[in-house]
């Protein structure tokens, strides 16, 4: 039987992306606009921008010499801006929804910082209940049978702890309402995972599955931190690729990492890794870590997540074994019931056995 990684080089009639890109489970609002959709959504927020689309992408996508997590972040600002308002709000995730349903995607989980869109005085739950009215607006147009659900990010920084326990609350309000989890985002060097050990602990002792950036752009101790407080997945984690001891504890807590090859390429998440073909999933899939690939964000990384499995087959790196691995593991740390993951393999499966 074929595992994950045996003979990467060998081309396999199961290589199509399209098969395998089906479920996403670490995708960014914000960082997933449109240009049209941003121009849309400027003249109603009244933000003075360029009128042409290539304009507008140019300022939207990660910049070719990005240096790391920080300055990868900084394209976040434009669409931040033009989304300030219920009805922007709404209409950024009723428009993601239906273009990932055109990609033919069969789940996603969409998540946002609820508390970076109060700049017109919104509160958070204002924000949240506008992002549930999207979604619903969304996944009533879609055609090819998609689902999703949001995610409630926290925010790494100083002096928001109240704004983060806001988030959590907001996220048992409307778990199972809309909403499936809560997540933690930002600059992971700034803020290190260890200061929101009270916020995650209490997130899990009233039940909110929740995943955290970590090991992304700080070591294997935030990872370990993350796992303590009692995540189920982690955004990245990609720096335990060498680190056996990290590897191994991620396998006995069954904690999944939601890998972003080209995102973490552009914010230099590896020491010395430029090239796709170095990108060390095969650490992970050998190891038996769970894993899946995520795009993070489709317009600032200018990739889709039909587009992640192909890079990841051209280089050799993955197989379809693996990446059959990969569809299960994500299917399986989805926060959603145990119904609704049979659903999604029974979807899966035929998919990938056309």
């Amino acid at each position: 039987m074929e595992t994950p990684y045996d003979n990467p080089s060998t081309p396999s009639p199961l290589t199509d992306a399209s098969r395998y890109a089906l479920v996403e489970l670490h995708l960014h609002l914000d960082g997933s606009l449109s240009a049209e959709d941003v121009l849309h959504m400027a003249k109603e927020e009244g933000v003075d921008l360029p009128s042409s689309t290539r304009e507008i992408y140019e300022l939207l996508s990660c910049p070719e010499d990005c240096k790391d997590l920080n300055r990868y972040l900084k394209c976040f600002d434009l669409p931040l801006s033009v989304m300030q308002m219920p009805s922007t709000i709404a209409f950024s995730v009723e428009s993601l929804v239906r273009r990932l349903d055109a990609m033919q995607l069969l789940y996603a989980e969409i998540r946002f910082a609820p508390q970076q869109h109060q700049e017109k005085g919104l509160s958070q739950e204002e924000v949240v209940r506008a992002a549930i009215d999207g979604l619903r607006r969304g996944l009533a147009g879609c055609i090819n049978g998609f689902k999703a659900n949001l995610i409630l990010s926290c925010m790494r920084g100083k002096g928001n702890e109240a704004e983060n326990m806001e988030t959590v609350r907001l996220g048992e309000k409307y778990l199972g309402d809309g909403v499936c989890g809560i997540d933690l985002a930002g600059a992971e060097a700034l803020y290190p995972t260890e200061d929101f050990r009270d916020l995650f602990e209490h997130a899990h002792a009233i039940g909110i599955p929740f995943t955290i950036h970590s090991g992304e752009a700080a070591d294997v101790e935030s990872m370990r931190h993350a796992i303590d407080f009692g995540t189920r997945r982690i955004g990245h984690g990609v720096r335990s690729h060498d680190n056996e001891e990290m590897k191994a504890l991620l396998k006995t807590k069954n904690v999944c990492l939601t890998l972003c090859p080209t995102s973490n390429l552009q914010t230099r998440a590896l020491k010395g890794v430029t090239l796709i073909k170095d990108y060390p999933l095969p650490s992970f899939l050998n190891s038996g870590v769970s894993i899946n690939i995520a795009t993070d964000n489709m317009t600032v990384s200018n990739t889709t997540l039909r587009k992640e499995f192909q890079k990841l087959f051209d280089a050799g790196i993955l197989t379809s074994a693996g990446a059959e691995a990969i569809v299960e593991s994500a299917i399986s740390h989805s926060f959603i019931s145990e119904e609704e993951k049979e659903e999604l393999r029974r979807k899966a499966e035929k998919r990938i056995k056309i």
